[in-house]
């Protein structure tokens, strides 16, 4: 089965879903480690945390023809927002969210 890694709120995690990237806390310390499946309690604990996100693996049905045409349409929908012509600190922001648009699509 083919994982993917996405990106949600504590609140829509589920028990038994397993951590793809480590939980930590505003000053970088690890309170969960990346392949800790998440049970009740320790997502009742994120929550109380006020944790804003996780990363989680889950069972990922797309072909790759559908992860393809998803990357192109991420690709697209960045490189229209970021259209007009900017600083170099825009060119480095367009960057940044191409990368994250195109990790969390694949």
């Amino acid at each position: 089965m083919k994982l993917r890694r996405i990106t949600i709120a504590p609140g829509s995690a589920t028990p038994g879903m397993v951590l793809a990237k480590p939980v930590v806390d505003h000053d970088g310390n690890t309170l969960l480690a990346a392949g800790t499946e998440l049970g009740a309690e320790l997502i009742e604990r994120l929550l109380r945390r006020r944790t804003q996100t996780v990363c989680v693996e889950v069972a990922d049905p797309r072909d790759a023809q559908t992860i393809a045409s998803e990357l192109r349409a991420a690709r697209e929908r960045v490189e229209a927002i970021f259209a007009d012509p900017g600083s170099a600190a825009r060119d480095t922001l367009r960057r940044a969210v191409l990368a994250y648009r195109e990790e969390s699509t694949q």
